[in-house]
């Protein structure tokens, strides 16, 4: 039987603060993930050889709007029906997208700020919906745009009555929208041709699929407390259902077919609501010093999805300017110094700017 010294060394993952660092350690490795992706294919367009890794960046933007769906339910379900808490989430949501992505519009804007226009610099700013394909600033910031519009659905859904209306009729026209483009009769734009398009390409994305998925695991999470003898099996069962999906979908790099595309979200759902019931049943535990560093990992992700698009345009501008310098970078080396570049950039912005306003703006509301 360990000793109460032995067990004084561990603690259950959980935060004091609600978060759960198993899940933080996954955002934490789902970011860095999009983020070597896209330094490799930064090495492969500034032409200066081969991507040096392929990772599963697809995989992991699907895992980010499942897990987002997860931490929404959970911070605020409490909050349905009560109107009096509605500035307080739009504060809180408002404070964890912008100010950051804003930081990362800075090197984008110090180089193309003179051939951007009015009207798209709203649009940019704003994460309004795009129409067609327009080029980010930012390119991960797309994904943003569906996190925005699930905060703003969800939020209306806090309304008294309207949570047993809203997101119960958005459910089932996502259905309906996966239906249609499953059997060829249209994809979004049919289901309320009325809309405008960039409304409509955006409020029946198939994405938006894992929210859902994210929001059953957080309401399953917020009612069930099985234990750790299904739990164990639960995760390990569902871990492996999604290694296989990720597999036919070239592990991950790519994203799922629509027939495949609700498997993979109820994969990463059950995934996360295992590892979450199994952090609140105490059956993960983790030295104070590694959950602490879990902590800051997971502290850094947002960060880090956000800004190594930064460094890799810096490189990208500097060989505009600057054709001859390609010739003093070696691929290797240079994607090893754009990641460093990343990772210190976001330590900053993660504790030195992040965490502060994030503070400030729970004392402001």
């Amino acid at each position: 039987m360990p000793s109460s010294r032995q067990n004084a060394g561990a603690q259950p993952l959980r935060q004091s603060n609600g978060k759960l660092i198993s899940l933080e350690i996954a955002r934490f490795l789902a970011a860095v993930a999009v983020a070597l992706e896209h330094l490799s294919t930064t090495i492969r367009d500034l032409q200066l050889g081969r991507a040096p890794l392929t990772m599963p960046a697809s995989a992991a933007v699907l895992f980010f709007f499942t897990l987002s769906g997860f931490v929404i339910y959970n911070a605020h379900a409490q909050d349905a029906g009560k109107p009096g808490r509605i500035p307080r989430y739009v504060w809180r949501r408002f404070c964890r997208i912008f100010p950051l992505y804003w930081l990362s519009l800075l090197p984008m804007l110090a180089v193309l700020w003179p051939g951007c226009s009015p009207a798209y610099l709203v649009k940019i700013f704003t994460l309004a919906p795009f129409a067609g394909h327009i080029a980010e600033l930012n390119p991960p910031a797309w994904t943003l745009r569906y996190e925005l519009l699930f905060y703003i659905i969800f939020g209306f859904s806090l309304l008294p009555y309207a949570r047993r209306v809203l997101l119960p009729v958005w459910g089932v026209a996502l259905a309906c929208a996966w239906y249609q483009k499953l059997r060829g009769w249209g994809g979004a734009l049919t289901l309320l041709p009325w809309l405008p398009e960039n409304v409509s390409s955006h409020l029946f994305a198939l994405n938006n699929i894992m929210f859902f998925a994210g929001l059953g695991a957080g309401w399953a999470f917020s009612r069930w407390r099985p234990g750790k003898r299904l739990l164990w099996p639960l995760l390990g069962f569902s871990t492996l259902a999604l290694l296989w999906l990720l597999r036919l979908d070239d592990w991950g790099t790519q994203y799922p077919t629509t027939p495949r595309l609700p498997l993979t979200a109820a994969a990463f759902a059950c995934v996360i609501f295992a590892l979450a019931a199994l952090e609140r049943g105490a059956h993960l535990r983790l030295r104070r010093r590694w959950a602490v560093f879990g902590a800051a990992l997971g502290a850094m992700s947002y960060p880090i999805y956000l800004l190594h698009s930064a460094a890799g345009f810096v490189f990208s501008a500097d060989f505009f300017f600057n054709p001859t310098a390609r010739q003093d970078f070696a691929p290797l080396p240079t994607f090893l110094l754009m990641l460093a570049i990343t990772l210190l950039a976001s330590a900053l912005a993660a504790f030195l700017f992040d965490a502060p306003l994030q503070r400030l703006a729970r004392r402001v509301l």
